[in-house]
């Protein structure tokens, strides 16, 4: 917080240097000038001096404003998380915490889709646990993957995210056509591991083309951290 403010207040100095120049400069152009005088030198100083003083004005004003943007947004996000640790370790019913992992992914990612995966024991197969984002989904695009058994499968066989960057291009990966269908874009999936062991992942679907880069999924990761933390949990109880 000392930082921000700062970096607030070298920003206002400037600004206000340059608005106080501008002032001098204004108020010896009116006191010097003379009609019958053929050039003007502080005429002539405005004329180029100006443009670069309003300029520096508005970016340094505009930085600010964009620091200030970024740090606010850096800690809605961790207010955000720390929250969902919070449900992680003391929330007893599951699926609530499921609801509060899509939820958050969903505020602080902004994806268009959010799937939670899970292995069943019994099945062995990836099955969807929780949805959220777009209604009135297709059937299609609420089945489950054998393990190992398309980019899901591949996902938490291996333990490692995944990002595919405009999946209406992708020839050689195995794409959901009803995602096509529903023209979503860009694609991630982040793999849920509880006590050493993969236990699903997290699937995310964007409008939106290379909307999904190294900076949000790593918010994406952390939350899956957390949920896997709650899952051991429930495992152990």
């Amino acid at each position: 917080m000392a930082l921000e403010k700062q970096d607030g207040l070298t920003s206002i100095q400037l600004i206000g240097l340059f608005a106080f120049l501008g002032v001098v400069t204004s108020l010896l152009a009116f006191l010097r000038y003379d009609s019958n005088a053929a050039v003007d030198p502080v005429l002539v100083f405005l004329l180029f001096a100006y443009p670069f003083l309003i300029g520096a004005t508005v970016y340094f004003y505009m930085q600010d404003k964009t620091s200030k943007a970024s740090l606010q947004e850096e800690y809605f996000t961790k207010w955000f998380l720390q929250s969902f640790a919070k449900i992680c370790l003391s929330e007893t019913d599951l699926q609530v915490v499921r609801e509060e992992l899509a939820g958050t992914i969903l505020r602080l990612v902004r994806p268009a889709l959010v799937s939670v995966y899970e292995l069943n024991p019994q099945t062995q197969l990836l099955d969807i646990v929780y949805q959220a984002g777009i209604k009135n989904l297709p059937d299609t695009a609420t089945k489950g993957y054998a393990f190992g058994e398309g980019i899901p499968g591949w996902v938490m066989q291996n333990q490692n995210t995944v990002i595919l960057p405009d999946i209406s291009k992708e020839q050689y990966l195995q794409v959901d056509n009803w995602a096509k269908a529903l023209d979503l874009r860009s694609y991630a999936a982040v793999p849920v591991v509880a006590r050493g062991q993969a236990i699903g992942i997290i699937a995310m679907y964007s409008l939106i083309p290379n909307y999904f880069q190294d900076s949000n999924v790593l918010i994406v990761q952390i939350a899956g951290q957390l949920y896997g933390l709650s899952h051991g949990i429930f495992s152990q109880s």
